[in-house]
């Protein structure tokens, strides 16, 4: 956990709850071990990203904004500005709160909840937490097309779990019984695949993400059981068989 002032930028194009906000942590922090700041709330993303760079530690970002932008523009904008972001909002269409996590959100915070919760996912989203929350499971179980779109091959789904979870490319072909160079063809093609949908693929960490959405990761970011004894049996059927030496 960082300990020192965690910096929000707010971007929200109702000016109350921005103030509302600033307030609630302000309030906070007279307690907290390591307290929340609004640096800034504007009513669009640009607008709060020309205030400086390295400013902030996360971004609240609204769902619905007036200027008519782009969700998934919006949500990209800002991790490529180098903030993580916490969607803040209502939350009531689905559809949207889907297309934030795609774009790579770590998480949801509905203004309905009390501002002790907000400021703790804002805390944990600062750490570099994805957040496992029902409004995160909800809006990927309540799709199945969002979960299938990348349409992996079961042996690429395969590899990414080993590769997502933390396993070398040598490591996962030990494990698939494969060659490092397959695996590496795999994971290319893997990104290929989640690029083409507009879902972001290009390091690890966003596999492990994808991976999590799509259910070949389980949230903690374990290996399903049911994976983990397939590849086992597929690993014992090929492992070649052992030389006897003939007794003279």
């Amino acid at each position: 956990m960082v300990n020192h002032i965690i910096r929000v930028g707010v971007v929200d194009d109702h000016p109350m709850l921005g103030v509302g906000f600033a307030a609630a942590a302000h309030l906070d922090a007279r307690t907290a071990t390591v307290p929340v700041k609004v640096i800034l709330a504007s009513d669009t993303v640009d607008g709060l990203l020309a205030a400086g760079e390295r400013i902030y530690d996360v971004v609240a970002l609204d769902l619905s904004l007036a200027d008519g932008s782009h969700l998934g523009g919006n949500v990209r904008k800002i991790l490529d500005a180098g903030y993580p972001v916490l969607v803040y909002s209502q939350a009531a269409n689905a559809a949207d709160v889907r297309e934030a996590l795609a774009a790579g959100a770590s998480g949801v915070s509905k203004k309905t909840e009390d501002y002790a919760r907000t400021l703790d996912l804002i805390r944990r989203v600062a750490d570099g937490e994805v957040i496992d929350n029902q409004e995160l499971a909800a809006a990927i179980d309540g799709d199945a097309a969002f979960v299938a779109t990348a349409d992996l091959t079961g042996r690429e789904r395969e590899a990414l779990a080993w590769y997502a979870a933390g396993f070398t490319r040598t490591q996962v072909a030990e494990r698939m019984n494969v060659t490092t160079n397959t695996v590496g063809t795999w994971v290319r093609r893997i990104k290929k695949k989640y690029e083409a949908v507009g879902r972001e693929a290009g390091n690890k960490t966003e596999l492990y993400r994808r991976a999590v959405e799509d259910g070949i990761l389980t949230q903690n970011g374990g290996v399903p059981t049911s994976l983990f004894a397939a590849t086992l049996a597929k690993a014992e059927r090929y492992r070649p068989f052992s030389k006897v030496k003939r007794r003279p």
